[in-house]
């Protein structure tokens, strides 16, 4: 069975640049080898996530997030069955929330900041499917900071 999950949370301490694209590194190399894909929003204070894949590999991802020390605050927003992948290329596709123009965050949060943590998640499946959208039209690489 297919799965989508949707999941919030807060960074705990600071997490640098170079960090961010070790476990972003790990993370593609790791869903890739366990059929998961998905999509990351990352403002250095939050982070927006969906995972798509097998319903077992993704309550084992989920566990491992809410075990690790870097996530705070970790709230699911939607866990729902699916017929097809939003996000069917990328082991983790990655845009940097706050380099977002305030009329996307607009569109479909409900303030002009990035907060994932007061989205539904209808909203932040939304948001993210935009993000996705605007990452597949650049076409020089995502700053991290």
């Amino acid at each position: 069975m297919l799965s989508r999950l949707i999941y919030a949370s807060a960074v705990a301490d600071d997490l640098r640049a170079d960090e961010l694209n070790r476990m972003l590194a790990h993370a593609r190399l790791r869903n890739a080898s366990r059929g998961i894909t998905g999509m990351l929003a990352f403002d250095s204070r939050s982070f927006l996530q969906v995972i798509e894949g097998s319903r077992r590999a993704l309550s084992d991802l989920y566990a491992a997030l809410l075990r690790d020390p870097r996530h705070r605050d970790v709230q699911m927003l939607k866990f729902a069955r699916i017929d097809a992948r939003l996000f069917p290329d990328w082991s983790m596709g990655f845009m940097p929330a706050d380099l977002t123009p305030r009329t996307m965050l607009a569109r479909h949060a409900p303030m002009p900041h990035f907060d994932p943590g007061a989205l539904d998640g209808e909203s932040a499946e939304a948001l993210l499917v935009a993000f996705g959208a605007a990452l597949a039209d650049r076409t020089a690489p995502v700053p991290l900071h």
